[in-house]
């Protein structure tokens, strides 16, 4: 039961932020001046009437996102249980599942963050900026760095707040085997697990970025 009140709390708030996003930041002023560099004003308009009748999408695919992306996240922590290590044999999927849906208001935060620093800070902003913008990450160093668009999701996922996921899976991992497993040992095992399986995602996105380029 509590999963699911945690995750209907999880949902809540990225419903909040995609309103903030459509209210205040992605505005219908901001996409059509985006959009009217490469496409002609029926095209846009069309585009915008649709908008407006299928907002609800995205709300209703937020849910399914969400708990995709935390039963794939726990399906790989799970594996740590094949390991002859104490205290992981009582790991529950469930505890894993709780403990995933924690971490992920680090990302919750970084939405706010995203929020605060185009809606009172960055004002000055295009649609390009919101697309490849990541709150405190190499991505925001991409002009130093490499232009490939393909780098665009690696760069973006190198930080801050990944770092804190990262931090906050393994305290919890640590605490689940009861401190039998000391955090840089939890460290570790959420590398092989979660890490493994985020590099495997990370390669299949920008492979087909790239191959999109082509």
């Amino acid at each position: 039961m509590k999963n699911v009140i945690l995750f209907i709390g999880v949902v809540l708030c990225y419903f909040l932020l995609s309103y903030l996003d459509k209210n205040f930041i992605t505005t219908s002023s901001k996409m059509i001046d985006f959009l009217a560099k490469d496409y002609p004003n029926e095209v846009i308009q069309n585009y915008m009437e649709s908008q407006k009748k299928w907002w609800w999408v995205s709300y209703a695919a937020t849910p399914i996102f969400i708990g995709i992306k935390v039963l794939l996240v726990a399906f790989c922590l799970n594996f740590i249980k094949l390991l002859d290590l104490p205290g992981l044999d009582n790991i529950k999927f469930s505890d894993l599942v709780f403990l995933i849906l924690i971490a992920e208001f680090v990302f919750i935060i970084a939405g706010f963050y995203k929020f605060v620093n185009f809606y009172w800070i960055d004002t000055d902003y295009t649609i390009e900026n919101l697309q490849t913008y990541y709150p405190i990450s190499l991505i925001n160093y991409r002009d130093y760095i490499s232009s490939e668009k393909w780098l665009t999701y690696p760069l973006q996922l190198v930080n801050l707040f990944e770092l804190f996921y990262w931090g906050i899976l393994a305290w919890g991992v640590c605490e689940l085997s009861e401190q039998k497993i000391s955090f840089p040992e939890s460290l570790g095992l959420t590398t092989i697990t979660y890490g493994v399986g985020l590099l495997f995602w990370v390669g299949v996105v920008s492979f087909f970025i790239l191959n999109a380029q082509y």
